[in-house]
């Protein structure tokens, strides 16, 4: 990548969506993201342009930035829906989510209990938290046990997931009883 490249990168740097940061559509799989983030990448790592004068190392490492800001907002399901929203109401770099998204994380519960996905630590159980919690919602706690023994296995010693692992089993329990009392009928 040339000097005229890096110009165009930042000159649209502050124009342009997430999704055009990595060439992705608006409508792309989480695969599909973390694909194309991984190739943004390979192109703008700062460790693979050492060689490059300050100035060029410089505009590498703020496109760099924005890259990994864009990723930490896309990866998260809850993030990612807000800032779609944001963008159809106009706005490319919503500040909040980027406040957000920088303040440290709190390993407390939030007040007033919140969403259980909001008390995940690792972003790799979030997919499995959140397809735990859509399997039970459409009744069906067994397969919603197995996506959370994903998720623990990712975030080890989470008491919520713990807690709701608890839950699940007490509704397998439950729905087992009510079908062993069906066949009964």
């Amino acid at each position: 990548m040339d000097g005229q490249a890096l110009r165009q990168w930042l000159a649209a740097l502050d124009s342009i969506s997430y999704y055009d940061l990595f060439r992705a559509a608006p409508k792309a799989t989480h695969d599909e993201l973390r694909a194309a983030f991984h190739a943004f990448a390979e192109t703008f790592h700062p460790d693979t342009h050492r060689w490059r004068h300050p100035n060029e190392q410089a505009a590498i490492g703020r496109i760099y930035r924005r890259g990994t800001e864009a990723w930490r907002v896309l990866s998260d399901p809850t993030l990612r829906a807000r800032y779609d929203e944001a963008v159809a109401n106009g706005i490319l770099r919503p500040e909040n989510l980027i406040v957000e998204m920088d303040s440290p994380r709190s390993l407390a519960p939030p007040p007033g209990g919140g969403r259980l996905i909001d008390k995940v630590r690792s972003p790799g159980a979030r997919p499995f938290v959140l397809r735990a919690e859509e399997l039970m919602k459409k009744g069906d706690p067994k397969q919603a046990k197995i996506q959370l023994v994903m998720a623990l296995h990712m975030d080890k010693g989470n008491a919520a997931l713990d807690a709701f692992g608890k839950q699940l089993d007490e509704a397998i329990a439950a729905k087992a009883e009510a079908d062993k009392n069906s066949w009964k009928k």
